[in-house]
């Protein structure tokens, strides 16, 4: 493969984004970072969708056009690898911590693989797919970092609803793109309920709920310092919903841009 597509297929660029969701809560709780928490993160993030990739072949290879789907031994054995050495870092540092590891992973096993004739995988029960992911993304992110310190859970369960929002959102943008692979592997998804035009009002009422969530966080005096960067992240969505409905085309762009929304947010967190 070449860099391009490397970097669009494997699912590095998705753990690095996953990695800096859970360094933007350390952030929202005024904690220092934890390395050992971060890449046991980045390795959990990895595994999860390692697998994903190396069951979604199907989908993959009418999805993303012109990309190497070859690598499925590859991808299989490097998240036993991820999910073994991210357990046994989050062991090292508290069982609680390996608890919320392997959340996501369990979630992730069921969502990608079929473990029985009478069990559909998680992707495949209409319109669950993109809620699945979003709150293992929000689970880990507000969770993982408030584990080892006792945090106020109503900050805990705010930095759980930006995250859910967020990741809600760019996952059923996803969804939009990939409505062809999908079908075809016999996966519903919301936009297949729902349609094209009531898919995109769903996704900007969603988008738009987050500046009730900035004005309670205001009131309550929370997060104050990180409200530039978060509405930052609602008006980059904003450009990411309106560019991509408008191009369904443009694919493996799409794979750069949204999966790595959360850099930019965090960076943006710490400047700040």
């Amino acid at each position: 493969m070449n860099i391009k597509n490397f970097a669009i297929i494997a699912p590095f660029y998705l753990a690095l984004n996953g990695c800096f969701v859970v360094v933007a809560g350390f952030l929202f709780y005024g904690e220092n970072f934890d390395f050992l928490v971060l890449l046991a993160a980045f390795l959990a993030t990895y595994s999860v969708y390692s697998l994903n990739k190396a069951t979604d072949k199907v989908e993959d290879e009418i999805n993303q056009t012109g990309l190497d789907t070859k690598s499925t031994k590859f991808f299989t054995w490097s998240a036993f690898t991820a999910t073994t050495i991210s357990l046994a870092i989050g062991l090292m540092i508290s069982p609680s911590v390996v608890v919320v590891l392997l959340t996501p992973m369990l979630v992730g096993l069921v969502y990608s693989v079929k473990l029985s004739k009478n069990i559909p995988r998680i992707k495949e029960i209409p319109g669950v797919k993109s809620v699945s992911v979003a709150l293992c993304w929000a689970f880990t992110g507000s969770i993982l970092p408030a584990v080892t310190q006792p945090i106020l859970w109503e900050k805990v369960f705010l930095v759980f609803l930006y995250i859910f929002i967020n990741i809600l959102v760019n996952t059923i943008l996803f969804d939009v793109l990939d409505m062809k692979g999908d079908l075809k592997s016999g996966v519903k998804t919301i936009p297949h309920l729902l349609g094209h035009r009531k898919t995109k009002r769903f996704l900007l009422s969603m988008n738009s709920s987050v500046f009730l969530w900035i004005t309670y966080c205001v009131f309550r005096g929370y997060f104050l310092n990180y409200i530039p960067a978060l509405l930052f992240g609602v008006f980059y969505v904003y450009f990411l919903l309106f560019y991509f409905l408008k191009n369904r085309q443009l694919r493996s762009r799409a794979g750069l841009m949204i999966d790595g929304e959360w850099i930019p947010i965090t960076l943006l967190m710490i400047i700040f």
